[in-house]
C-alpha cells in the first residue's frame, strides 16, 4: 500500500472519514496512528496506519486558521456546525483545572473564556472537543448556528436503579453513623454513672491519700491507672482502625461510582441511537453482583467492567497487579475475570430465551490520572482517553439482526423495570 492509497482508507466508525483528511485537520496524531497500527480490527486500516507512520509527519492544526474559516462562514445568516449544541454542552473539558466537567456549564459560568476554547480547538486530541469548542465559541459570539440532524438520535440509556457502588457507599456511611452514635451513647452512660457515684457518700470508701500511704496501695493504684490508660488506648486504637477502614471503603466505592458516571457520559457522546446502554443490572441467580454497563448494538453485545482504582496498576495477560512501593502485588479482585464472568452470565441469561449470542467482555480503565500498563491482555482493556476510538473500532459489520437486537433490548429493559420496582 502506498501513501496515496493509505490516505484514502477510512478511519473508525466513530469518525468514518479518509485518513488523509483527518491528518490534515490534526485529528490524527502520531499516538492515535500508533494505536491503530497495533489494535485496529480492520486489517486495511492497520496497514494504512503503519504506512503513514513511516512516511508522514502529523501537521498541527492552527486555531487561527479555524477561527478565520469560522469568520468567513459568518457572512451567511447561519453557520453550520458539526455537533449539536446539546452534545457540545455536555462534552467533557479535557484540560486542568476543570478536567472532566461539562463544557456548557463552564462556558455559561464564565470559567472558560474564548481564549480557552481556542486553545481546545488547537490542542485537543478528541475531535468532539474541538467541534464543541468551535460551536460554543460561535454561540458566545452571538452567531446563529445550524445544528446537524442526528442520523439515528442518541444512545438509549436504561438503568436498573442504584449501582452496587452507590449501595455499598450508603451502607458504609450508615454503619459509620451507627458506630459513632453507639460510642457517644456508651460514653454518656459511663460518664453519667461516674458522676452519680461521686455524689453518693460511701463511709467504707478510702481516700486516694489513704490508699497511697502503703506500698501495696501504691502498686494497686498504679495498676488501676495503667489499666484505665491501656483500656482507653485500646478503645481509641480500635475505633480509629474501624473508622479508617470504613472511610477507605466509602472512598473506594465513591471513586467507582465516579468512574462509571464518566464512562457512561463518554459512551453517550461517542455512540448514536443505534445503540442501547444498560447499567447497574443484577441478573437472576445466586451471584448478585451487578453488571456495570451492557452495550447492545448492530455489531453485537458487550459486558463492560468499569474500574477506577487509585494508584499504579498493570495488566499482563490474565494477571492484575498494583504497585506497593517498589514491589508489585496481586489485586484482591481480577477485573479480567470479572468481565469474563459477567459476559458468561449475561450470555446464559439471554440463552434462556433462545438468544444464542456471544457476549464480548471488556474492562474500561476509567482512571484519567494514572493510565493502566497493559501487555497481552486476556480480556480487552479500553483506556478512558481512548474510549471513543475503541467504540469506533468494534463497528465491523452488523452481526445482530434488528429482530435479535429488539429481543435482547426487550428482555433487559423488562429486567431493569423489575429491579427498580423491587427497590
Amino acid at each position: 500500500m502506498n501513501v496515496e492509497e493509505a490516505r484514502k482508507v477510512l478511519w473508525l466508525k466513530s469518525n468514518p472519514r479518509p485518513l488523509g483528511e483527518l491528518l490534515d485537520e490534526g485529528y490524527l496524531t502520531q499516538d492515535r496512528l500508533e494505536w491503530a497500527a497495533q489494535w485496529a480490527y480492520n486489517s486495511k486500516l492497520k496497514q494504512a496506519a503503519q504506512v503513514l507512520l513511516e512516511v508522514m509527519k502529523i501537521p498541527a492544526a492552527k486555531v487561527e486558521e479555524k477561527l478565520k474559516s469560522a469568520h468567513e462562514l459568518s457572512l451567511n445568516n447561519s453557520l453550520p456546525i458539526n455537533i449539536t449544541l446539546d452534545k457540545a454542552r455536555t462534552t467533557l473539558w479535557p484540560f486542568a483545572p476543570f478536567k472532566g466537567q461539562q463544557m456548557g456549564v463552564l462556558v455559561e459560568s464564565k470559567q472558560l473564556s474564548l481564549k480557552d476554547l481556542g486553545y481546545a480547538v488547537e490542542n485537543a486530541w478528541d475531535e468532539k472537543v474541538k467541534q464543541a469548542a468551535i460551536a460554543l465559541s460561535l454561540v458566545r459570539l452571538d452567531q446563529v448556528v445550524k445544528e446537524p440532524v442526528p442520523s439515528a438520535g442518541f444512545v438509549h440509556v436504561v438503568s436498573g436503579g442504584r449501582s452496587y457502588s452507590e449501595r455499598r457507599e450508603s451502607l458504609f456511611t450508615l454503619l459509620q453513623g451507627m458506630m459513632l452514635g453507639l460510642f457517644i451513647a456508651v460514653a454518656y452512660y459511663f460518664l453519667s454513672k461516674s458522676i452519680t457515684r461521686s455524689f453518693q457518700p460511701n463511709p467504707t470508701a478510702k481516700s486516694i491519700g489513704e490508699i497511697a500511704s502503703s506500698p501495696g496501695g501504691i502498686i494497686a493504684l498504679s495498676i488501676a491507672v495503667g489499666s484505665i490508660i491501656l483500656i482507653a488506648w485500646i478503645i481509641n486504637f480500635s475505633i480509629d482502625r474501624i473508622t479508617n477502614r470504613i472511610n477507605k471503603e466509602i472512598e473506594q466505592h465513591r471513586l467507582g461510582q465516579e468512574g462509571e458516571e464518566r464512562t457512561v457520559q463518554l459512551i453517550v457522546q461517542a455512540l448514536d441511537g443505534n445503540w442501547h446502554l444498560f447499567r447497574n443490572i443484577s441478573l437472576p441467580g445466586r451471584n448478585k453482583a451487578d453488571l456495570d454497563i451492557i452495550l447492545v448494538g448492530p455489531p453485537g453485545v458487550w459486558a463492560l467492567e468499569v474500574k477506577n482504582f487509585r494508584g499504579e496498576y498493570r495488566n499482563i495477560g490474565e494477571t492484575w497487579e498494583w504497585r506497593n512501593g517498589k514491589k508489585w502485588k496481586a489485586t484482591s479482585k481480577n477485573p479480567s475475570r470479572q468481565a469474563r464472568n459477567s459476559a458468561g452470565r449475561l450470555g446464559n441469561f439471554l440463552k434462556a430465551d433462545n438468544v444464542n449470542i456471544f457476549v464480548n467482555p471488556a474492562v474500561i480503565w476509567a482512571n484519567q490520572d494514572h493510565p493502566l500498563m497493559v501487555e497481552n491482555p486476556s480480556v480487552a482493556v479500553w483506556q478512558y482517553n481512548r474510549l471513543p476510538d475503541e467504540l469506533g473500532n468494534i463497528w465491523q459489520g452488523e452481526k445482530l439482526s434488528k429482530v435479535e437486537q429488539n429481543k435482547i433490548v426487550e428482555k433487559l429493559t423488562k429486567l431493569c423495570e423489575q429491579q427498580r420496582d423491587s427497590h
